[in-house]
């Protein structure tokens, strides 16, 4: 038995909501194929953890509705917060409550607007645990900009590249390429479901990979790996396309995903095998 991600509503787009913190090019993306697929896919609001960033012009411009708050504000920074216990603490919790008042605030508008929201997308630099996470359970996807089947060589069930800055960590570990997957979101730190990832991308800075070669190549990496997978996985889901497992699980605790009922490999759909033109 299999569970699909989203089951597709006659005469009714998905209804996405977008996490945001920064630029908006994961947000454009999905705006750009509700655009293409006005009948598949809508972006229904925007969620921000920042005021005064790109994700919200951009939301504007389009006419979404958008929801900011300041998190640094509300919680802290933890940066500094990590330094003590007692610090850390306080601002885990005060993370969850953050987000447990996010959702109450989705659903007025869910009330509100008398539909529901069918899927949440991240583009976000917000660990997401509580409420938030339990409602839109296997319905939230993120982005991470690393290669998330290579395991770590003495715990060959555990992802290596996870975490932030995870195609500098990829690049110093003397990788030449480096793509973008696709996941669902659980419970933990970059350990959901792979549903896709996006063509490879060849490192051509300078050796050692600096902090700054990364960034440039995160940069080039966003537009030939990023939003492909992303949009790939947006339309797939809206489709019906993609399913998971009941009962297969990889090594590592993992579902088995479904693509148009073809049992995937642990990384999803390889885009780097598909002709996205």
């Amino acid at each position: 038995m299999r569970s699909a991600i989203y089951t597709p509503k006659k005469g009714k787009p998905m209804n996405v909501i977008v996490f945001a913190s920064g630029g908006g090019g994961n947000l454009k993306a999905v705006i750009d194929l509700s655009i293409k697929r006005p009948s598949l896919v809508k972006v229904g609001l925007v969620v921000t953890d920042r005021l005064g960033i790109p994700a919200i012009d951009i939301a504007k411009s389009y006419d979404i509705p958008v929801y900011a708050f300041d998190f640094e504000k509300i919680c802290g920074v933890w940066a500094q917060c990590k330094k003590t216990e007692k610090k850390a603490r306080k601002y885990s919790e005060c993370a969850i409550s953050f987000h447990n008042n996010v959702l109450k605030e989705i659903k007025k508008l869910e009330i509100q607007k008398k539909e529901s929201f069918d899927l949440v997308v991240l583009s976000y630099h917000r660990w997401i645990f509580g409420d938030l996470l339990d409602y839109f359970k296997g319905r939230i996807i993120n982005q991470h900009a690393a290669d998330l089947t290579v395991m770590k060589p003495e715990k060959q069930q555990e992802r290596r590249y996870i975490g932030i800055n995870p195609v500098l960590y990829a690049l110093t570990n003397n990788e030449k390429r480096t793509r973008t997957s696709t996941f669902l979101v659980r419970d933990g730190y970059d350990n959901g479901e792979v549903l896709c990832q996006g063509p490879w991308v060849h490192y051509n800075g300078p050796l050692p990979a600096t902090f700054i070669s990364a960034h440039e190549h995160e940069l080039v990496q966003k537009r030939e790996s990023d939003w492909p997978s992303l949009t790939f996985a947006v339309e797939g889901i809206a489709n019906g396309f993609f399913s998971v497992s009941n009962s297969q699980h990889h090594k590592d605790g993992c579902k088995v995903v479904f693509y148009k009922n073809r049992k995937l490999p642990y990384g999803g759909v390889d885009l780097s095998n598909i002709d996205l033109t």
